[in-house]
């Protein structure tokens, strides 16, 4: 799809990595701005382990290890690596080894790692028959994204085609397992007791916009609605990640808390995280806005 600049009308054209590894350009530039794309913290690159070498070591704000695969050629194959290094993950020394780095790392040292989890991410230019295929068959949960580049800017989003393939096959699995019922105290639960107490004062708030506002809970946030989504809420421990619907012409943010997410191509396009106890009445105001766009 042709981008095109809309002050100029000119079409952006896409570019090419230079040099001879372009796939070690495209890691440079995702770990340069990791947490921005990922919410994620950098530990470790080109980590060698038993039989392989792991691209990205990384671990989420939640404690969650994190392995990050790379691919500029369509023709190679990149699931079957990134389940090898899972299986490697899972072994009793390597979990030593994992945590042992993380708390050697100045931004990680204070979190403590949670194994209940843990996130795999590919990022690749185009995904090959054999990954596509193979997709449908691996029952571990793996966000596959492709990317674009283009002059001066890197896009990276969940790639339709392969993605597809996988939701297929988890809403056959829906239908053989049953889920556990998604309730508030889920995403409550997420949260210290402090951040609790904030997330019920902002849920209040959310909901006394209207009477036609309505709470409901997916697995990875809190969702508002009236006649489609115009909030979201990640909780997360010690924060809120707050995305909403809003009008890029009309959204006021004089502290610039927030940040445009459009070019994720979700049905919200800004973010805000909350995580000053003194900022909930300005984050409130936010949220009213994007309210206020949803019924006009």
């Amino acid at each position: 799809m042709a981008r095109i600049n809309t002050k100029t009308g000119k079409i952006i054209e896409r570019q090419e990595f230079s040099g001879t590894n372009p796939e070690k350009q495209l890691q440079q530039y995702v770990e340069k701005f990791l947490y921005e794309h990922f919410q994620t913290y950098h530990l470790k690159s080109f980590y060698k382990i038993p039989g392989g070498e792991i691209d990205t070591l990384a671990i989420t704000e939640d404690g969650n290890p994190v392995i990050i695969e790379y691919k500029h050629k369509k023709e190679e194959t990149i699931l079957n690596q990134i389940v090898f290094y899972y299986d490697w993950l899972h072994e009793r020394s390597a979990k030593y080894e994992f945590e042992r780095i993380a708390k050697e790392n100045k931004q990680t040292k204070k979190i403590n790692v949670d194994w209940s989890k843990i996130r795999l991410i590919c990022i690749a230019k185009e995904y090959s028959k054999w990954d596509i295929s193979l997709i449908k068959h691996i029952d571990t949960d793996i966000e596959c994204n492709s990317y674009t580049y283009h002059k001066d800017e890197l896009d990276i989003h969940l790639d339709p085609i392969i993605n597809q393939n996988k939701k297929q096959k988890n809403t056959e699995h829906t239908k053989i397992h049953s889920t556990k019922e998604l309730t508030l105290d889920i995403h409550r639960n997420k949260a210290d007791e402090e951040w609790k107490k904030i997330l019920d004062i902002v849920r209040d708030g959310i909901l006394s916009l209207g009477d036609d506002v309505t709470e409901g809970y997916a697995p990875e946030y809190i969702k508002y609605y009236v006649k489609t989504t115009f909030a979201d809420i990640h909780v997360r421990k010690k924060k809120l990640i707050i995305q909403l619907r809003i009008n890029s012409k009309t959204f006021h943010d004089p502290k610039r808390l927030s940040k445009d997410i459009s070019n994720r191509n979700w049905t919200t396009n800004r973010e805000v995280k909350l995580e000053n106890k003194a900022h909930i009445k300005y984050v409130i105001g936010l949220i009213k806005q994007a309210y206020k766009y949803q019924v006009s």
